[in-house]
């Protein structure tokens, strides 16, 4: 529960800071601006909106790009009702897109936070553009015939009390965003992950940019927001993938090798492997064998004297520590051997019929080197750590050697 309260605070903290900083743009400094370029601005969002898109088809993110036509429809969309220069709606037309916006806007995020991507990239993006689509085409035709009933219902005061006087949406559109908001709330909690996060946040801003439509500037900058989250979670991600581990969370082997690039004169390298890592594997099963190198790896990031740790691969994990000698860090690494020691791991034997676990426990063997005069580059001092984890090895396992 505390570790996905961090990736939680994580996920919404700097998006959080960002949304309060778009309002106050909006709301004290958009006004401030020369006509001439609050209308350059006005272009801005549908530059970021274009390469949401391009993005999140590059990394398949299909709920992403459904979010971005969604906030795309509704920019356009606003944007005409406010044009005083665009003649072709009728005041039915207005009121009634304008509520099936605000209503039907947050269910469509929430729709497509839910909808799981599934089969191919074709068949899912179709089916859901189709749902999209449709709706749309639905607004189109009650539009042109004018269906009263339509505008009565969107407009339908279902509210217990008295309805709020600052609300500038009806009292449906008001409770499908407190629905949608809950139900992408509740998911950002339980998956603490910047697609996730960039979803709600998307969400709120579209709801600002209704309430505030008729304040210069709501509309632009916080949809231009909008799709700055969505276009960060996508960076975000793909920066996490490429330099993350996905089993440990541990920084990977490429985040090692541009770390090895920027070490300075003063350095010590410590190479780490779990003891008879494939005889658990060949007894217990791969997955508690990938369980054991989570375990391991939360341990080693717990590493004191100014330690990185990274998951160079398999079962073998480095520390990198900048500015120290061998001397300096044997401490460190020995209370994080001793610390793995005593870690109890219930598991249960496949091999036996029983379904009562036992506790079981694993060791490391370190090996470490420092930078020196025949260890010049990073290189040769990574081969040596790997050198000294050998001689670990074969001194008995369960320690570090230098």
């Amino acid at each position: 529960m505390p570790r996905t309260m961090l990736s939680l605070k994580e996920s919404t903290l700097t998006p959080l800071t960002f949304l309060l900083c778009s309002i106050a743009a909006s709301h004290f400094a958009y006004q401030l601006l020369p006509k001439n370029l609050q209308s350059l601005i006005a272009f801005i969002p549908y530059i970021i909106f274009s390469l949401a898109a391009l993005l999140s088809i590059a990394y398949a993110r299909l709920r992403i790009f459904m979010t971005v036509l969604i906030l795309v429809f509704n920019y356009w969309l606003l944007g005409d009702l406010l044009n005083p220069n665009i003649s072709y709606w009728d005041n039915f037309t207005i009121e009634f897109s304008f509520n099936a916006a605000t209503f039907l806007g947050p269910i469509n995020i929430a729709l497509f936070a839910y909808w799981s991507e599934k089969g191919s990239f074709l068949t899912d993006i179709l089916s859901k553009v189709f749902v999209l689509s449709s709706q749309i085409a639905v607004i189109v035709l009650l539009s042109n015939y004018q269906y009263l009933p339509a505008l009565e219902t969107l407009t339908l005061m279902a509210w217990p009390l008295d309805y709020p006087s600052w609300l500038n949406i009806s009292p449906l559109s008001f409770i499908s965003f407190i629905l949608a908001f809950t139900f992408v709330f509740i998911k950002t909690c339980r998956q603490p992950t910047k697609t996730n996060s960039a979803l709600l946040f998307s969400l709120l801003c579209l709801f600002f940019a209704f309430q505030q439509l008729l304040h210069p500037g709501y509309l632009v900058i916080l949809m231009a927001a909008s799709g700055l989250f969505l276009m960060g979670s996508m960076i975000h991600e793909g920066l996490h993938m490429a330099f993350k581990d996905e089993l440990t969370n541990l920084p990977g082997r490429r985040a090692l090798n541009e770390q090895l690039a920027k070490l300075g004169r003063q350095y010590t390298l410590a190479m780490l492997d779990v003891d008879h890592f494939k005889k658990f594997n060949d007894t217990y099963g791969h997955d508690l064998g990938d369980y054991v190198l989570k375990i391991v790896a939360q341990e080693i990031q717990k590493i004191s004297g100014g330690g990185r740790a990274f998951r160079y691969g398999g079962e073998e994990f480095t520390i990198v520590f900048l500015g120290k000698n061998k001397d300096d860090v044997l401490g460190h690494l020995e209370d994080i051997r001793e610390l793995i020691a005593q870690r109890k791991i219930p598991v249960k034997n496949p091999k036996q019929n029983t379904s009562k676990p036992v506790d079981v426990s694993v060791t490391i063997s370190i090996g470490v080197a420092q930078r020196t005069g025949d260890n010049k580059t990073p290189e040769h001092v990574l081969k040596a750590a790997d050198e000294a984890l050998y001689r670990a090895k074969r001194g008995g396992r369960n320690q570090v050697s230098t």
